[in-house]
Parts: structure tokens; C-alpha cells; sequence
């Protein structure tokens, strides 16, 4: 029995390469960001399952959901000259109680991805590093930060706020 599941890994794995090579092939176009609400459908239902509501050769990547990942992955492709469509079911500010914390090396990451300004005029707080207290007593853990730039740091922030920095610097690629 894990022999099938193997298998199915295995074959996963050369049908998605497959797709990479072949869109990688298709050389670079003009890169362009799409993102789609459920009032304005890229996909519809239809009997025999979902079809189209537009041209489908308008179109090279399709990526679900427009989160953290979604739209980093929207933008990068879409600076890399691919056509993407990004189909979210709801584009307002997700609003619940969840606090973000961005390590230094996710900060690295954004800068090498363009979008470090995600985190700017959102009121982020640049983090340091951990202080534990107890007992009445107190200790600091600072991030080893001596061998990066000064703006290199941890960053606290809102997350819904973030998100639409992320999904505002995607729609910047569209058209």
C-alpha cells in the first residue's frame, strides 16, 4: 500500500515540473496581476464542474487565494513576465485578532522579493529581539543582527493590514 502512495508522489512530482518547464518555455510576456472577487468570476460553475468565464489563454498562472503566500507569489511571478490571475473570494481587510511578527530573515526575504515597503504605513514596530520576564526578573535575546544593513530587523504588525500592502503591491503589476 505505501508503494501507491509513492508512486502517486513520485508522478505528482514529474507533473509538476512538467507544467514549469512548459511555462517557463513559453518565454517571458509582459507581466500582468489579476485579482478576481466572486462578483467578478474568473471560473464559474457550470454542471459538469467549473468552465470558463473568460479566455483562458489570457492567463499563464492561476493562484487561490490572495493571503501572505498568494500574493507574494502573484507579485514575483507577474514581475517575472507571467500572466497572473489570483481568484479570492473576499478582497476586504481580513479584520481579526491576530498580531504579526516577522522574523529578521522573513524581512531578508521580502527585501529580496521587492516588497520590503509591505510593512511601511502600517504603524510595523521594528523587534530586536525577546525579553523574558519572571519572576521579577528579566533577560534579553537579541537577534544576531551585526553582519545586515541597519533597516534589518524583526517587524510587528497588524495582519490585515499587511495582507492588503501585499495584495495592493500585486494589483500594481495588473494591465
Amino acid at each position: 500500500m505505501e508503494y501507491q502512495y509513492l508512486l502517486g508522489v513520485v508522478i505528482a512530482s514529474v507533473l509538476g515540473w512538467g507544467l514549469l518547464l512548459f511555462f517557463h518555455a513559453k518565454g517571458r510576456r509582459k507581466g500582468r496581476v489579476s485579482m478576481n472577487i466572486p462578483g467578478n468570476r474568473t471560473l464559474k460553475s457550470s454542471e459538469n464542474g467549473l468552465s470558463w468565464a473568460c479566455n483562458p489563454e489570457s492567463t499563464d498562472i492561476i493562484i487561490v487565494g490572495a493571503g501572505v503566500a498568494g500574493s507574494a507569489l502573484a507579485y514575483t511571478l507577474g514581475k517575472d513576465g507571467r500572466r497572473v490571475r489570483v481568484i479570492e473570494r473576499d478582497l476586504t481587510e481580513p479584520d481579526r485578532i491576530v498580531g504579526e511578527l516577522l522574523q529578521p530573515g522573513g524581512y531578508l526575504k521580502l527585501l529580496e522579493l521587492g516588497l520590503e515597503d509591505c510593512v511601511s504605513d502600517i504603524d510595523a514596530q521594528r523587534v530586536f529581539g525577546y525579553a523574558i520576564f519572571k519572576d521579577g526578573k528579566s533577560a534579553k535575546l537579541p537577534y544576531p543582527l551585526e553582519n545586515f544593513p541597519s533597516d534589518v530587523a524583526g517587524r510587528s504588525f497588524h495582519h490585515g493590514r499587511f495582507i492588503q500592502k501585499m495584495r495592493e503591491k500585486a494589483a500594481t503589476l495588473s494591465k
